[in-house]
């Protein structure tokens, strides 16, 4: 008997740290940054900028918010956080 109470007791306490632990997650702010440059002067590559939009629509459907930038420098970034 003793047992079977001290199964139900962690049962109970994982299934709320669960719980809380989803909780949580949904309530929290997720943003990622995403970027893919493929115009270079040495030699222009064709794939970063169709992985980049491809990541970012799946981080979208996981519920982050994203920001995709395609082929910026980093003079265009300066000041912004970025």
């Amino acid at each position: 008997m003793k047992s079977i109470i001290t199964h139900i007791t962690l049962f109970s306490i994982l299934l709320f740290s669960l719980v809380r632990s989803f909780a949580y997650s949904a309530t929290e702010r997720r943003t990622a940054l995403v970027i893919g440059n493929g115009s270079y002067a040495a030699g222009p590559l064709q794939n970063p900028v169709n992985d980049a939009a491809d990541m970012a629509d799946t981080l979208r459907r996981l519920g982050f918010e994203v920001i995709l930038k395609n082929d910026v420098r980093h003079q265009e970034n300066e000041g912004r956080g970025l």
